[in-house]
């Protein structure tokens, strides 16, 4: 039981930070790939920490299947 919600607060975490990253603004974040809005959309910068939520989202599916 205590597994399952630990798996659910890295989710949570993991989702919470990777919102922050995509939703920001940094110099860092290159030229837009995919427009959103007017204002917004998928930049070059965010397909790293996008790989890396999908990488923790499959790690913790295979500790939640694991049992």
């Amino acid at each position: 039981m205590l597994d399952r919600v630990l798996i659910l607060l890295i989710v949570l975490l993991l989702s919470g930070l990777t919102f922050g990253l995509v939703a920001g603004h940094g110099p860092w974040a290159g030229p837009e790939l995919v427009g959103v809005s007017q204002t917004h959309g998928v930049n070059e910068g965010d397909l790293p920490v996008l790989a890396a939520w999908a990488f923790g989202m499959i790690c913790c599916g295979l500790l939640w299947r694991r049992r």
